[in-house]
């Protein structure tokens, strides 16, 4: 793009000097501002031209006092000034350089020459400014708290920070191009991205980097493509959140064992009928080793294969935190979660599951699938204090872009595995519902609850990729909706029967 023209400050207070400049410098393409004085000039500075020519004789305010009140101002401290004077005594110019000017013209002065000279003048000062731009470009990408990133469409390396460099293992430091620090999948979606028809900005996504100082490095990049020297290049802005992932992963343990907790008194009622059930048996089988055995050991073991169930959902409801997003069936996490709850929850909740047939593997970590829906279902458990219906299902649907852009921030059209907690419960006020996915916040009284069960919800759905979307009414209930994106589809998941059993 052409740099805008050159602007020229004249002050004269004769009117025909001033008309006679304005005409050689507006041939030469140069934008020119008049003053007729002294008070004129100071109030015509403030548009910052790049080139002041000051006439020494003015009535009132004369071109010293001029040049020092413009050179007491910031702004105006390296703006070029060239005295227009008759006087050609040394002791003028001295005063004059005292005062600040840059240069002098002798009147009357040569049109050739005085071309020549604002022409030099104001390309050595575009060329100043220009470099002390560029300088104060660089200290600032240097110095930034954060990794940052130039390059070319292709990845070759053009600059990079200190910070950037600070994450990386001396060994990997100095690869030439940026795409060999990322994985192969999310290097061939990065320069998809900047090398597209629709090339723009697109939300920060997760990756751990490789050649780190520390192999545990997890970095957010963000993107976007900008002008350079004719030509567009790919700034890459790239955020550690290692220590921030360590302190998540601790705060999503946390989060499962408050869960476990609020099992603990119904699995332990639970496990004291089994118990009852199968000492009950023997006690019977003791008191007449004669009669037929087979009802009592029957009822022993499937006393302790129900037992088994419950401890073994338990078990795997507690292991681990993240793990790598792997390609699995949504259906069978959903449904180990539901078998727990049906065990769990009480004769007061009835528990019905609904899956589509023929659902797709998706990415997914099957683990924190269980959080999302265990959390879910606690919450409907709450929010239906005397009981109720809760409804839990698993189907395939397409986003278009108006939904997703009714959804929110974290939303994207597309194609998703959508699951849907609903219960019959007290519902949300609307005042509540923008704070609800936010850590540490919630409604239940002191000691009832952490308030991380909806923010783990969020971090889930975001680190798969997806989004939750909301419908609530108070005193009608709610429903969540989590969509997972369907990124491939190199199977098919098996389909689960619809169930609906009351608890016993």
């Amino acid at each position: 793009m052409k740099p805008p023209a050159a602007s020229i400050l004249i002050v004269d207070d004769e009117p025909k000097a001033l008309n006679l400049l304005r005409n050689l410098l507006e041939v030469e393409g140069y934008r020119v501002i008049s003053a007729a004085s002294g008070p004129e000039a100071l109030a015509a500075a403030r548009q910052l031209p790049d080139l002041v020519l000051l006439d020494l004789m003015m009535p009132g305010m004369d071109g010293y006092e001029v040049c020092q009140k413009l050179r007491a101002e910031p702004a105006h401290a390296l703006v070029p000034i060239i005295m227009l004077t008759a006087l050609d005594d040394r002791a003028s110019r001295l005063r004059g350089l005292q005062a600040g000017a840059d240069d002098f013209l002798s009147k009357p002065f040569d049109a050739a020459e005085l071309r020549a000279r604002v022409r030099t003048i104001t390309r050595l000062n575009r060329y100043r400014g220009l470099y002390e731009e560029r300088a104060r470009f660089e200290a600032a990408i240097a110095h930034a708290p954060e990794g940052i990133v130039l390059a070319e469409l292709d990845g070759t390396i053009i600059h990079r920070n200190n910070a950037f460099t600070a994450l990386l293992d001396p060994a990997g430091a100095g690869l030439a191009n940026f795409y060999a620090y990322l994985p192969a999948d999310t290097a061939l979606a990065l320069r998809a991205e900047t090398t597209g028809s629709a090339a723009r900005p697109k939300a920060g996504r997760e990756v751990a980097l490789s050649f780190a100082r520390r192999p545990e490095t997890v970095v957010e990049i963000n993107h976007s493509l900008i002008p350079w020297e004719g030509r567009g290049i790919v700034q890459f802005h790239l955020r550690d959140l290692t220590e921030r992932k360590a302190l998540e992963t601790q705060l999503f343990h946390s989060q499962r064992i408050e869960l476990l907790g609020q099992l603990a008194g119904s699995v332990v009622h639970d496990m004291n009928n089994i118990l009852t059930a199968i000492g009950g048996s023997a006690m019977l089988i003791e008191m007449d080793p004669g009669r037929d055995l087979s009802p009592q050991l029957h009822n022993i073991q499937t006393s302790v294969q129900r037992g088994s169930a419950v401890l073994r959902q338990l078990l795997m409801f507690a292991r681990g935190a993240d793990a790598t997003l792997t390609e699995a069936s949504p259906v069978l996490p959903v449904a180990e979660v539901v078998d727990l709850v049906r065990e769990t929850f009480g004769r007061r909740f009835t528990v019905e599951f609904k899956a589509e047939s023929g659902l797709p593997f998706i990415a997914l970590d099957p683990t924190q699938l269980h959080q999302v829906v265990m959390n879910l279902c606690v919450n409907a458990r709450d929010a239906m204090p005397e009981g109720g219906r809760l409804d839990i299902s698993l189907g395939r649907r397409l986003v278009s872009a108006a939904e997703a852009g009714a959804a929110g921030l974290d939303a994207r059209p597309g194609d998703y595995i959508v699951l849907a907690v609903r219960d019959q419960g007290t519902g949300i006020p609307p005042e509540v519902v923008p704070k609800l996915f936010d850590p540490f916040f919630t409604t239940k009284p002191v000691g009832k609850g952490t308030g991380l069960g909806l923010a783990t919800v969020m971090r889930v759905l975001k680190r798969h990729g997806g989004f939750v979307r909301l419908e609530t009414a108070v005193g009608a209930g709610t429903c969540f909706f989590c969509h997972f994106p369907v990124q491939r589809l190199p199977a098919v998941a098996p389909a689960a029967a619809a169930v609906t059993r009351e608890v016993a």
